[in-house]
C-alpha cells in the first residue's frame, strides 16, 4: 500500500518537474538526496567526491527532465544514476578491482536488475544500450527467453517457471547467470559511463 502510494506521489512530482516546476524538483531532492548520498558514500570514501556525484545527479536530472521517463518510483532511477557515476568514478581513477566489486555486489533486494537496467537504458547513451543488447544477444537461447520474460514482459519468477515448464529455482539460477554474464561484458569493455 505504501509503495503504490509512493509511486503515485512520485508520478505527480515527475509530471510537475517536466512542466518546469522547481518546487516539485526540490521535493524530490529533499525526499531522496540524503538516502542517495548514504549509498554513494558506502562506495566512495571521499565525501567531497560523493557530494559532487550527488550534485551531478540532480543537475543532470533537472537538465534532462524532458527526456527522462522514470517508471514508478523515482528513487530506483536515481539509484541507477548514482551507481553509474560511482562506476565511472572508479574507472576514471583506474581502480578497476573496486569497480567490479561494486557492480557484482549491487543489492538485489534494494533494486534488482530490472530497475537498474531501466535506469541505464533511459538515463545514458546509445552506447550503453548497444552494450546491453550485445550482452543479451550473446546469451544462450533459454537465458534470452528468461531475460525477455523477466525484464521485458515483466513476469514473475513463478510465471516464467510455469511458462517454460521448469522450476523457480532454475529460473533464479539463470537470472544469476545472466547477471554474471552482464558483469563479464562490462569487464571486457573500455566503455566509460557518463
Amino acid at each position: 500500500m505504501v509503495k503504490s502510494s509512493m509511486k503515485a506521489v512520485d508520478k505527480k512530482r515527475w509530471e510537475a518537474i517536466q512542466q518546469d516546476n522547481q518546487a516539485a524538483f526540490e521535493e524530490v531532492y529533499q525526499a531522496y538526496s540524503l538516502r542517495l548520498f548514504q549509498e554513494i558514500t558506502k562506495r566512495i570514501s571521499d565525501r567531497d567526491a560523493a557530494q559532487d556525484i550527488l550534485q551531478d545527479i540532480f543537475l543532470c536530472l533537472w537538465e534532462r527532465r524532458k527526456k527522462y521517463q522514470p517508471q514508478g518510483e523515482i528513487y530506483p532511477y536515481l539509484y541507477g544514476m548514482a551507481i553509474n557515476r560511482v562506476l565511472n568514478y572508479y574507472r576514471k581513477n583506474k581502480k578497476q578491482p573496486i569497480l567490479y566489486e561494486i557492480w557484482e555486489n549491487l543489492p538485489e533486494s534494494l533494486l534488482g536488475l530490472e530497475e537498474l537496467s531501466l535506469a541505464f537504458k533511459q538515463a545514458h547513451t546509445q552506447e550503453l544500450e548497444t552494450l546491453l543488447e550485445i550482452a543479451i544477444s550473446q546469451l544462450p537461447k533459454r537465458m534470452r527467453q528468461v531475460y525477455t520474460l523477466r525484464f521485458e514482459d515483466k513476469k514473475s519468477i513463478a510465471q516464467i517457471a510455469s511458462e517454460l515448464q521448469t522450476s523457480p529455482h532454475t529460473v533464479n539460477n539463470q537470472l544469476k547467470e545472466i547477471r554474471k554474464r552482464f558483469v563479464k561484458t562490462l569487464k571486457t569493455t573500455r566503455f566509460i559511463f557518463i
